[in-house]
């Protein structure tokens, strides 16, 4: 009876010893994070979830709004309450947190060595991020592919077919382009469309350089004016809906999928959103052909979901082993799984061949065939921080004041430009 009683002791005591190591990782490896409701990747669950099945680290990622997180991330940045991690667009973070005062830089980190676009994380020449994927692909027109078929619409190809289509849509009772009130959104069709416009890279980085050193003005480049009076005129026509001062991200994509509109101008990135949240909505993308177009190009994005650190975490060493798990191809593999596109890690299967055709197809014609400009928001990322407070805001702003042409919008930014770049010392302006 003793011996039995001293090997059931010893036993358990055994059995409680072997489970300590494992309840010592569990309490000791817990991360918080916030996220955009329209970044909440499958592919991101996948990584949070396998990381605490494997490894014993939980991530209490916080799931917020699109329309709330920029106010709530300010906040909460300002108040010191910012979580360990905060997953974002890069560099657009940089316009919303100033990086060297908020985050930590990760330039030293293992995982850097397998970095292929480590421009897109960097900050002065500093990195702040952990960036997914090399690039966010392309701007062109997401569809849906039912409301084309039922109203007999084949995808246009040139300016008056583009026009003859939203008409068409118009008298059927479908919103042929739908637009939210977050000022992201409407700026998309200018951000591609002051490129193209433009049509050649090397131009594009000459007026760029021109405008941010001030050796030339935006009323030098009287296109890019035509470029916000045809967005403009698509107002006059109807072709928009109604509520997009009020409408926000979420409901537009919505009313995409549902065949309440037809059209939505975005990227690859919202085109995987969408497929994502409503991955029954038979969807496409195509490259529109617009009056102002100086060649046939595409606007592409060198921007990338990634997540930033707080710089005031106490958990860094965990949230550096949780960086180099997920640069591997065990890990990051399973982010594209769902979202295929462009790896920024050496090895990392970005499942490419798994797109949608009509996407494989723009990539085939313009991507790989060098047909490409960079878009106007990352090529003035030295403005960055004035985008959301004054450029999109006239965006939004010109349609229902009406007496605002593209012309006078563009002088509004130069100003701004001007007087930013004045305060901030800057080479040409001092």
């Amino acid at each position: 009876m003793y011996n039995m009683k001293r090997m059931t002791t010893l036993l358990a005591t055994a059995l409680f010893a072997a489970a300590l190591p494992t309840l010592s990782v569990y309490a000791q490896e817990e991360l918080t994070g916030m996220v955009q409701q329209s970044r909440n990747y499958a592919g991101l669950q996948a990584l949070i979830e396998k990381l605490e099945e494997e490894e014993g680290i939980s991530i209490d990622m916080q799931v917020i709004p699109d329309d709330q997180f920029d106010n709530l991330l300010q906040m909460k940045v300002n108040s010191g309450e910012a979580p360990d991690l905060i997953v974002y667009q890069f560099p657009q973070l940089y316009s919303q947190v100033d990086p060297e005062a908020n985050f930590l830089a990760l330039d030293d980190c293992d995982w850097q060595s397998r970095v292929l676009a480590p421009e897109l994380s960097e900050y002065n020449g500093h990195s702040y991020g952990f960036v997914f994927e090399a690039s966010n692909g392309f701007q062109a027109m997401v569809y849906n592919k039912t409301v084309f078929e039922e109203n007999s619409i084949k995808v246009p190809t040139t300016t008056d077919e583009l026009y003859a289509a939203a008409d068409a849509l118009k008298e059927a009772g479908v919103t042929p382009f739908i637009l939210a009130a977050d000022n992201w959104i409407p700026q998309i069709w200018m951000t591609s469309g002051f490129m193209r416009a433009i049509g050649v890279e090397a131009e594009v980085q000459d007026m760029t350089k021109k405008v941010l050193s001030n050796q030339a003005k935006f009323s030098d480049y009287p296109i890019l004016g035509d470029v916000v009076d045809e967005y403009l005129s698509f107002f006059e026509k109807g072709w928009f809906n109604d509520d997009y001062l009020t409408l926000d991200y979420d409901s537009a994509l919505e009313r995409l999928a549902s065949g309440e509109a037809a059209m939505f101008m975005g990227a690859t990135e919202i085109f995987s959103a969408i497929k994502t949240l409503f991955p029954d909505t038979d969807l496409g993308m195509f490259n529109p052909a617009f009056k102002y177009d100086n060649g046939d190009v595409i606007a592409v994005l060198p921007t990338s979901v990634g997540i930033a650190v707080n710089k005031d975490t106490e958990n860094f060493e965990t949230i550096q082993k949780v960086f180099n798990l997920w640069s591997t191809p065990e890990y990051c593999d399973l982010y594209f799984e769902t979202k295929p596109g462009d790896p920024n890690f050496e090895g990392v299967n970005g499942q490419r061949d798994q797109m949608d055709e009509t996407v494989q197809q723009i990539y085939a014609d313009y991507i790989d065939a060098g047909k490409t400009v960079t878009e106007f928001d990352q090529s003035f990322n030295d403005v960055q921080p004035l985008f959301s407070s004054t450029l999109w805001q006239y965006f939004l702003e010109a349609p229902y004041k009406g007496n605002m042409t593209g012309a006078e919008v563009m002088d509004r930014f130069q100003e701004d430009i001007d007087k930013y770049q004045t305060e901030n010392q800057v080479e040409g302006w001092n």
